[in-house]
């Protein structure tokens, strides 16, 4: 046993006996034998049967109710956010050069599979030099006009098993989105363009995808607060939000009212819209793709900006809790502590628990009703 512990050591990351038995391994244990239909709750075995469960799982998530258009802009309206200045906006469209391309390209992680189009990685890196010139042009056609290749709306979704959860559940599989290597070298762009400016207008309550933010800062915040409370003998509930698929149901129109919200240039806003207008996706089980179906909510997984836009998004409910009169929070030297994120992950610091829980419960209602943000109850702790 420890040979072959420190066989696996040595060679399990190189092209050998070992790791191809490694890949066979894993492939073994993704195949998916049966599901349960998500709408008869019925066991189905054939592979065609499988891919419709998924099928109809998936056009669920990432269908889009009714929207509240009013109803968004009259919950946006009540929040005061910070502006991106014009200088700010500028940088956001201003052309993009053959140095932030050469950058991208080089980032893009090798021996990963290739986008809907079949061009992996390798052969960008490998075509650079002449795709470069060619990319910076149809790129920056991209900032101006808002007009998107059609093979960026495609995607593939594999499905990755969620350790120690119930196999025969639709929803206990991460999907894992496979896009165009174009797509994400433009998107990869976008996310470096943002990067400084999202620091500068999303809260310090939110340590996630921030650059020079760290978990940790708001783990010694929680501990802080709590060695207060207990301290001074004041009655606090801490509360942690679990929220069900928080990226799979980001409401678009919602996104973009809040990007129109902190200030963002129109042209800016064109071009995610663009991104989202109409992406597609077929789920791949087993090997075999399903039909295609259409995308109406939620940010796109594996794609680089994904994280910067809802960051962006879930800062709506962050000031939401902020900024409200009747949630009262943890008040230290001046600060007073109502809430603290990374990413998706949510506590909220309540003193007087007695009048602002309910106030509190009435303010994600509101927020998920217009957001397409759904609270976990079974999930979220007190």
């Amino acid at each position: 046993m420890a040979f072959l512990q420190q066989r696996y050591y040595e060679v399990g990351g190189k092209s050998t006996k070992l790791l191809a038995y490694k890949l066979k391994k894993q492939q073994l244990e993704n195949i998916i034998h049966k599901i349960k239909d998500p709408q008869t709750n019925n066991i189905v075995y054939k592979l065609e049967d499988i891919q419709l469960a998924f099928l109809k799982f998936y056009k669920e998530l990432y269908s889009q109710p009714r929207v509240d258009d009013k109803g968004m802009i009259s919950f946006l309206d009540s929040l005061c956010l910070p502006k991106l200045t014009e200088n700010q906006n500028i940088t956001l469209i201003k052309d993009i050069t053959e140095i932030e391309i050469k950058k991208a390209i080089s980032k893009l992680k090798p021996n990963k599979s290739p986008g809907p189009d079949g061009y992996p990685s390798d052969w960008y890196k490998e075509m650079k030099e002449l795709l470069i010139p060619l990319m910076k042009t149809t790129f920056n056609y991209i900032l101006k006009t808002g007009v998107i290749p059609p093979s960026w709306n495609e995607a593939s979704m594999s499905l990755i098993a969620k350790e120690g959860k119930d196999r025969l559940d639709c929803g206990n599989y991460c999907p894992i989105s496979v896009l165009n290597q174009d797509y994400k070298i433009f998107t990869y762009i976008l996310a470096k363009k943002i990067e400084n400016i999202l620091g500068q207008i999303i809260s310090l309550d939110q340590t996630g995808f921030i650059k020079q933010r760290q978990t940790q800062d708001n783990v010694r915040r929680t501990l802080h607060v709590i060695d207060y409370v207990v301290k001074n003998k004041i009655q606090m509930v801490l509360m942690s939000l679990d929220a069900e698929k928080a990226f799979d149901r980001v409401n678009w129109e919602f996104l973009y009212k809040v990007m129109g919200k902190f200030g963002f240039h129109q042209s800016f806003i064109m071009i995610i819209q663009a991104l989202y207008k109409s992406p597609r996706a077929r789920i791949k089980v087993n090997g075999a793709l399903s039909n295609v179906f259409n995308l109406q909510r939620g940010t796109r997984q594996g794609c680089p900006f994904s994280p910067s836009l809802f960051a962006l998004f879930i800062e709506a409910l962050s000031q939401s809790v902020i900024q409200s009169i009747n949630i009262t929070g943890v008040k230290i030297m001046g600060r007073e502590h109502k809430i603290s994120l990374f990413a998706d992950d949510i506590l909220i610091y309540l003193t007087n628990p007695n009048i602002t829980f309910p106030k509190l419960l009435s303010l994600l209602e509101t927020f998920s009703s217009l957001s397409g943000y759904k609270l976990n109850i079974s999930k979220t702790q007190i």
